[in-house]
């Protein structure tokens, strides 16, 4: 049972840990450690298999035979396959995927626009940058800013599309009392 379940998991999307235990690569492709992770693109999940993921768009990869594939959220392995029509974001080197994580699923309303909420604690701030404490990085759109003190649990609905964050929630800004 164990040998079916590496197998899969090596097929449709390793973790750090199971490379590790595989004896791969001396660095992993990312750290799941909480660290920054800036994306090279993110998108919609159209189309993939254990060699090609395709992206809204048309934008076509490879993928790595040691592809690190996690939700952001936990980041615990996920299925390669179980991320078609799923928002993600990757890490590329040259033309192929290394790592992919999953940041949620894709809503459409209406008008048929496309949006995925994301929740996270946030960390810090800079420019349009949004950082996490599970280490997803996450864009403002233009004209868009953060509260200067914005910490804490943090509401993002992203732009599908635009591939950036359109508006969010922040956590009320810490407050201090005095007694007289």
């Amino acid at each position: 049972m164990i040998r079916v379940i590496a197998r899969t998991v090596l097929v449709f999307g390793a973790s750090a840990l199971v490379l590790a235990g595989c004896g791969g690569s001396s660095s992993p492709a990312v750290k799941l450690d909480g660290s920054p992770r800036v994306p090279d693109v993110e998108g919609v999940v159209i189309a993939a298999n254990a060699k090609t993921l395709t992206l809204d768009g048309g934008r076509h990869y490879k993928v790595s035979e040691h592809l690190v594939s996690f939700s952001t959220y936990n980041r615990r392995v996920v299925a390669l396959k179980s991320a078609i029509g799923d928002y993600v974001q990757l890490g590329l080197k040259g033309d192929t995927v290394v790592w992919l994580g999953r940041i949620g699923v894709v809503m459409t309303d209406d008008a048929k626009h496309q949006t995925v909420a994301y929740q996270g604690v946030l960390t810090a701030v800079s420019g349009a940058r949004m950082t996490f404490k599970d280490g997803t990085v996450l864009r403002l759109a233009p004209g868009l800013k953060a509260p200067a003190d914005a910490r804490g649990t943090t509401y993002a609905v992203i732009d599908a599309k635009a591939h950036n964050v359109q508006g969010a929630t922040f956590s009320a800004a810490p407050t201090t009392t005095s007694r007289p």
